[in-house]
């Protein structure tokens, strides 16, 4: 192996190790949890030394040459991964700011914290420990100090000697997690490897790293006798050794400071070459975020389900992977949200960051759970959910109570009791009826065997208790306690998994239906989102008797009703329920958007049919047909993919000639988007087609222009059908003739030159002739050439 790629190894294996001091750090701030979390520190501090001690390995001249590269990396992306599993799980105990969430998580987790301190164990059984046995038979360190071979260099600061154990072939983003929960300066600097003592502040000083992990002391027989050293009550979350570390005094002992000054020069040329090799790669990310409207054309694509147009906007500029809303929503989350598995796949490829969030926090996976909770989940909403993970890890971030566990079924296999919803409910209420001096642990003890929901309760009271006092009662009132993603309450959740049987349940022991997330969602908004029509007709019943505080034209932040998000997945049982019961058909949203806006976002086709006509024909206040969004768009725009929609627009009076704020009509969107079946029935059932097809857009172009310009050749031979199809010279003074030269389609060029429009001659601004044009694009042969020389020659 060369002397860099040992370096960068020794400098993975040195970052490893710090993650593992953080992970004992942030373990030893659990000040109230139980004795077998102690085990897991004891195995940890034993996993950690034997780090060490493959360190010390790795980093002897006389034993590289006998460990595989391979080996080695796979030993360190095994400690890792082990590092990051536990660091992920006490940050999912302890990152909530509730002292009793935290133990309640901490109990519910005891079986993981388990079998992740037997993988600990099973690691530092199978490679560390072997390692570091071989460097006690094979060894002593080069003499050689000027080599690189199998050493971490670090210059004579503090500053500068963690910059240099920093480098690591592998930027992991739990080893930064685990930054913020180090040791105290003093006690890092004694373990940092390759620390420095210095002589003088000149020359660059080496210092030999003792396998004890200490400054130099000597160590007498017995010392490190591992029943002493690694008992659980001997680990440093309980005792630290208070006596001064001294000097040792022994040149032959491997702890000894063996100083020899090198030259700052050789140091610079070292890490020069350290920094150019190819055997260590830097890896980065710097992720950036376009925000863009939501009316986008890029958004509209995922809605609409469009993979092809969404690619071609992305290959061509016009859109990014990254493209993001303003309130935080991402392609992503709007392809999570739409449901369209092979977007997801597709952004996901191209990298797209999958745990951003928006601004009410939550993720693309936290969408994608929701759908597939929902009454009309179906595979692929499961399927999409294991785009994003492949484990239940995500249900974790919700911190559910046990109340809103057994309304969403998500109870865990090693739970054989199962209690019913109601059961746990009477235990909540027993529990809140309990004296103020109640002994929480017989409760738990008397629990043990039982369901480990009813643990979570008691663990909740419990802590509860300890922090207010014997002297008050506990009281509290899970039924109406939220999710700290969604904020819902499990009235909420049981309304979008449509259990109405669940939300009765709720209803008739004191929840209440009135409450609102921080997004402003009722118990209607979350019936809608899963297109639970009975949960939504239950929801109603109680709108019905106390209209003002469920109102069912509430909106939600982004502006949105139910009947809004409704028509926006076509759930047509759910706009029918809204519409009888007096939804309003023209509320807007922020962006200034109706119903029937969102009913065009859809790419269901037959319902997105039904949703139309249950919002055009519905009795009662005028439908607002044509309202226009802050984008100018109005309804109809969205439907150019659907030729039965764009009639019943027609039939119900839409009007053809409006324009957008870029200036573009119905006819312009038509050619832009290549729709030639909406061109064709817009030019028989237009009355004033002839007026709207010659109408220029803001860039100077008409319909036929676009067209062209978008290379949607079938949609400009319709236009050219018709004896007037306005200016043929567009933006730039590019004219028709110089599109079609340049596509080369010669049944495009003839139905373009022999038009009553054309002009023999044109040149387009930088003074380029239809000819020119087509030998810049290679089309100047055969047929083109002669019929450019037969009608486009000027005489």
């Amino acid at each position: 192996m060369d002397p860099v790629s040992a370096i960068g190894l020794v400098a993975s294996i040195s970052t490893l190790i710090k993650a593992s001091k953080g992970a004992l750090a942030l373990l030893r701030s659990f000040k109230d949890a139980e004795r077998d979390l102690a085990d897991l520190v004891n195995d940890l501090d034993q996993f950690d030394e034997a780090l060490r001690g493959f360190d010390r390995v790795f980093r002897s001249r006389q034993t590289k040459h006998h460990v595989s590269a391979d080996v080695l990396r796979r030993a360190i992306e095994d400690g890792h991964a082990t590092l990051a599993e536990v660091e992920k799980r006490l940050i999912q105990v302890y990152k909530s700011e509730s002292s009793t969430i935290r133990r309640a998580r901490y109990v519910q987790y005891k079986s993981r914290f388990a079998a992740l301190s037997a993988r600990i164990q099973n690691q530092y059984d199978a490679a560390p420990s072997s390692a570091s046995s071989k460097a006690q038979s094979e060894g002593s360190y080069s003499k050689e100090a000027g080599s690189l071979g199998g050493e971490l260099l670090a210059v004579d600061s503090a500053s500068s000697r963690r910059a240099s154990i920093a480098l690591s072939t592998s930027n992991d983003d739990s080893t930064r997690l685990l930054q913020g929960h180090r040791r105290s300066s003093s006690d890092t600097q004694a373990s940092d490897l390759g620390s420095v003592v210095s002589a003088n502040s000149g020359p660059l000083v080496i210092r030999r790293a003792c396998r004890h992990d200490c400054y130099c002391k000597c160590h007498s027989p017995g010392a490190t006798d591992p029943k002493s050293e690694f008992s659980k009550f001997s680990a440093r979350i309980f005792y630290q050794s208070s006596q001064p570390k001294s000097r040792c005094s022994d040149p032959t002992c491997a702890g000894a400071a063996m100083q020899k000054p090198i030259p700052i020069s050789s140091f610079k040329r070292a890490m020069l070459h350290l920094m150019t090799s190819n055997s260590i790669k830097i890896r980065y990310r710097i992720n950036t975020y376009r925000t863009v409207p939501e009316g986008s054309d890029a958004m509209r694509y995922v809605k609409h389900g469009n993979l092809g147009k969404l690619k071609a906007a992305i290959q061509s500029g016009e859109a990014t992977p990254w493209d993001t809303a303003t309130d935080g929503w991402s392609l992503l989350h709007t392809a999570a949200y739409a449901r369209q598995l092979e977007t997801i796949q597709y952004l996901v490829e191209l990298g797209v960051d999958t745990g951003v969030s928006d601004f009410g926090t939550r993720k693309p996976v936290d969408l994608a759970f929701l759908k597939s909770i929902g009454a009309d989940a179906t595979q692929a909403e499961k399927d999409i959910v294991d785009v994003f993970s492949k484990e239940d890890d995500y249900i974790d971030d919700y911190e559910f109570t046990p109340i809103h566990i057994a309304v969403l079924d998500l109870y865990e296999h090693s739970d054989p009791e199962r209690p019913t919803l109601q059961e746990l409910i009477d235990f909540v209420d027993n529990a809140n009826n309990a004296p103020p001096d109640t002994n929480w642990a017989a409760w738990k003890t008397k629990y043990r065997h039982r369901s480990p929901l009813y643990g979570s309760i008691i663990e909740i009271y419990r802590a509860s208790a300890a922090e207010i006092g014997n002297r008050s009662r506990v009281i509290h009132n899970l039924a109406d306690q939220k999710d700290i993603k969604f904020h819902w309450t499990p009235l909420h959740w049981a309304s979008a998994s449509g259990q109405a049987d669940k939300m009765k349940i709720l209803v008739q022991n004191g929840a209440d239906p009135f409450i609102q997330s921080n997004l402003s969602f009722s118990i209607i908004h979350s019936a809608v989102e899963s297109n639970a029509c009975e949960s939504l007709r239950y929801a109603l019943e109680i709108s019905k008797n106390h209209p003002d505080q469920l109102n069912i034209n509430q909106a939600n932040v982004w502006g949105e009703t139910p009947l809004i998000m409704a028509a926006q997945g076509c759930r047509v049982g759910c706009v029918k329920l809204l519409l009888d019961a007096g939804a309003d058909r023209n509320i807007r949203q922020e962006n200034q958007q109706t119903a029937l806006h969102y009913a065009g976002l859809s790419d269901r086709a037959g319902l997105r049919r039904e949703t139309v006509m249950l919002l055009c024909n519905q009795n009662g206040t005028e439908l607002a047909i044509d309202a226009q969004d802050e984008d100018g768009r109005p309804p109809i725009f969205d439907f150019l993919d659907d030729t039965e929609c764009l009639k019943i627009f027609i039939e119900h009076g839409a009007r053809l000639d409006l324009s957008d704020n870029a200036g573009n009509n119905i006819f312009h969107h038509a050619c832009i988007q290549g729709e030639l079946d909406s061109l064709k029935i817009l030019q028989q059932l237009s009355g004033n087609a002839k007026d709207v097809v010659r109408m220029k857009n803001q860039a100077g172009n008409t319909a036929l222009i676009e067209a062209l310009r978008h290379t949607n050749v079938e949609c400009a031979m319709v236009l050219l059908t018709l004896q007037d199809v306005g200016d043929m010279v567009g933006q730039e003074e590019w004219a028709a003739v110089h599109y079609a030269a340049k596509l080369g389609d010669t049944g495009l060029l003839e139905a373009v030159m022999t038009h009553s429009g054309f002009v023999r001659g044109m040149k387009t601004g930088d003074g380029k002739t239809a000819r020119v044009v087509a030998m810049e694009a290679g089309n100047w042969q055969g047929e083109t050439r002669q019929l450019l020389n037969t009608y486009n020659v000027v005489r």
